[in-house]
């Protein structure tokens, strides 16, 4: 299903997305805090996308490409999903940082979720360190529910936050 807000168009992710996402998941800046070490070969990356649209194909997950002025900007997508519940993570291209776009696109699909997917929780964790995620989510209606050290892909021990967003009850 494809999204719009304002200023972007959330699409369904497509394989020929790989060399845009491998713009992003390649950038020390965009992957300073993902748990895991930047991409660094285009191949990599597009075997992710595989495995993703496989993973969508099942009901596993939703992936979406933020398209802005014609251009993939970023990635947002609820995984894990199950139950009536979901994972939300989100990647914007750095040079798009700052714009409220992140914000934009996390609330769009958060919409989506209550509704069309008939979500009634969705989470997502954030390392602490990084305040622009925590902002998105918590402009979103996100609240933070636990913060404790994580040992991530690569070895490292970083303090994470924890975020829930419930349903909105229907009165």
């Amino acid at each position: 299903m494809i999204l719009n807000t304002g200023r972007l168009i959330l699409r369904p992710q497509q394989q020929a997305d790989a060399p845009a996402l491998f713009a992003m998941l390649s950038d020390d800046r965009a992957m300073r805090f993902w748990n895991r070490a930047p991409i660094t070969r285009l191949a990599v990356v597009e075997e992710l996308v595989r495995e993703q649209q496989a993973a969508m194909a099942e009901g596993l997950c939703r992936y979406w490409t933020l398209i802005r002025d014609g251009e993939a900007i970023g990635s947002v997508d609820l995984s894990l999903i199950q139950d009536g519940s979901a994972e939300l993570g989100f990647l914007l291209r750095p040079d798009c940082w700052g714009a409220g776009l992140a914000t934009e696109a996390v609330g769009a699909v958060i919409a989506h979720g209550f509704g069309a997917l008939g979500l009634t929780h969705v989470t997502a964790a954030a390392q602490r360190e990084n305040h622009a995620a925590a902002r998105v989510l918590e402009k979103n209606g996100f609240r933070l529910t636990l913060s404790r050290p994580v040992l991530l892909a690569h070895g490292q021990n970083r303090d994470c936050s924890f975020y829930l967003y419930d349903a909105p009850i229907s009165a």
